[in-house]
């Protein structure tokens, strides 16, 4: 958090110019553990920008994440991402990425940080250059319980998660953008149940862009499905 605190110092002390824009984005998680120490893991995602009037991306990701102690994991897996420009698709990327997750829990208050290194290979259509670049990404996440949802159900409960995620690039192909982004997410979460949970969520991101010196803050409204299976045999999820 102090890191991310002295980069935004720095780069809104560098800022010519900031350009805004809104964007949606719709995503489903799916954690699906398949015993006690291996979890597949799969995400896909839609984005749009200008209140859904323009498409801009689109992902989907998998991986394999094993767990060394309850508490914590390291993983990897393959994203394939396409890019939008004027509603038509431009540029793909094929991005495999490394991780590590550590969580702790204080009380009811559960912490959840992310190590993540990607590997990024641009594909733009009809256009020969190609580029590369590593990526470092870590991220914050508190989980707060705020009120039960139902009497029967002691799983049916409204959280409060509050998180932050910086992004770093390296490579001689990010001159003007070795920071990348940052994203500050509130995310009020109804979980219905140890298996479902929906996230409404609003993320204020702030990147840089190929030009030096001019920056885009975005604001986006992001809705998170989260879907976790349990196949353990010794441990089904009820």
């Amino acid at each position: 958090m102090v890191l991310t605190f002295v980069l935004s110092n720095i780069v809104n002390a560098q800022t010519k110019k900031v350009s805004h824009e809104n964007q949606q984005w719709i995503q489903y998680y799916n954690e699906t553990k398949l015993n006690k120490t291996w979890t597949l893991l799969t995400d896909a995602s839609f984005r749009w920008k200008e209140a859904f009037n323009e498409n801009s991306q689109f992902l989907v990701r998998t991986g394999l994440g094993y767990s060394i102690a309850p508490n914590l994991r390291i993983g990897g897996g393959f994203t394939y991402v396409g890019f939008y420009s004027q509603d038509t698709l431009n540029k793909i990327e094929y991005r495999p990425h490394q991780d590590l997750v550590f969580k702790s829990t204080y009380n009811k208050i559960k912490i959840s940080q992310r190590v993540r290194i990607e590997e990024r290979f641009f594909n733009p259509l009809n256009n020969p250059n190609h580029s590369f670049n590593f990526r470092f990404r870590y991220s914050f996440n508190v989980s707060v319980p705020i009120a039960k949802l139902s009497k029967s159900n002691p799983d049916c409960i409204f959280l409060l998660n509050i998180g932050d995620e910086i992004f770093i690039n390296t490579g001689k192909e990010t001159p003007t953008q070795t920071f990348d982004q940052n994203r500050f997410i509130i995310s009020p979460t109804f979980q219905l149940n140890k298996r479902l949970s929906i996230s409404p969520t609003f993320n204020s991101q702030f990147a840089s862009t190929t030009t030096a010196r001019s920056y885009k803050q975005t604001n986006v409204f992001w809705l998170q499905v989260r879907h976790n299976l349990d196949l353990n045999k010794n441990n089904k999820t009820k």
